[in-house]
C-alpha cells in the first residue's frame, strides 16, 4: 500500500479500508507530531493533540482535494487542533526551542550545546538561547509560526503561505521580520 498516493489512501480508506489511513499516518506521523511538539513544547499535550488531529483527519476525509498537497491539509489541521487548544486552556501560544523531535533527535538547545565543548561558551551559549527563546515567544504569533514551518520544517514558502492563509510574499516577510527581530534582540543583548 506505500506504493499508493495520500489521495488514493484517503479514498479507500472512505471506502472503508482502514489500513490505507494506518499507512496514512504512519506516512506523516513523524512530520505532524514534531509540528504539534515544537508549537506545545510538551510531550504529553502533543501526544492528545497528535490524537485529536488524526481524528479530525478522519472526520473531514471527505473534504480533502487532491488539487492541495496532503502535507498541508494535515498541518493546516493539526495547527487548527493546537490553536483550539490554547483557546480552551487560556494559555499563551508558545515554540519551543529545546523540543527535539519524537524520536528524540536534538531540538536547537542540544544542537548548539554539541557544537560547544568549551564550559565558558557552554555558559554563554545557554545566557544566548535562554535569551532566543524569550524573543521567539514575543515575537507576533504569525512570525512565529512562520519561523517555525521554515526553520524546523523546511517548508516552502508556498506551502507556508498556503497553511497560514497569507500571500506567499507575506510569509517570507514575516520569517525575514522574525529572523531581524531575533538577530537585534540577540545583538542588543551582547
Amino acid at each position: 500500500m506505500s506504493d499508493l498516493t495520500d489521495y488514493q489512501l484517503l479514498k479507500r480508506f472512505c471506502a472503508g479500508d482502514s489500513d490505507a489511513f494506518e499507512t496514512l499516518v504512519a506516512r506523516h506521523k513523524r512530520m505532524t507530531y514534531n509540528f504539534i511538539y515544537r508549537m506545545v513544547g510538551n510531550r504529553e499535550t502533543a501526544d492528545d493533540l497528535f490524537q485529536e488531529m488524526w481524528l479530525k483527519v478522519l472526520r473531514a476525509a471527505n473534504t480533502y482535494r487532491p488539487q492541495a498537497k496532503f502535507t498541508t491539509w494535515a498541518l493546516q489541521i493539526a495547527r487548527n487542533a493546537t490553536l483550539d487548544h490554547f483557546k480552551r486552556s487560556g494559555l499563551r501560544r508558545h515554540a519551543s526551542l529545546d523540543a527535539g523531535t519524537e524520536d528524540g533527535e536534538g531540538g536547537f538547545a542540544e544542537t548548539v550545546r554539541s557544537e560547544t565543548p568549551d564550559p565558558d561558551e557552554q555558559l554563554l551559549s545557554g545566557e544566548r538561547l535562554e535569551l532566543l527563546k524569550r524573543s521567539v515567544e514575543k515575537l507576533p504569533q504569525n512570525q512565529r509560526e512562520a519561523l517555525i514551518l521554515r526553520i524546523y520544517h523546511q517548508l516552502p514558502y508556498s506551502d507556508i503561505s498556503e497553511l497560514l492563509g497569507t500571500p506567499e510574499g507575506t510569509a517570507k516577510y514575516w520569517v525575514h521580520e522574525a529572523i531581524k527581530s531575533l538577530t537585534e534582540n540577540l545583538q542588543r543583548e551582547e
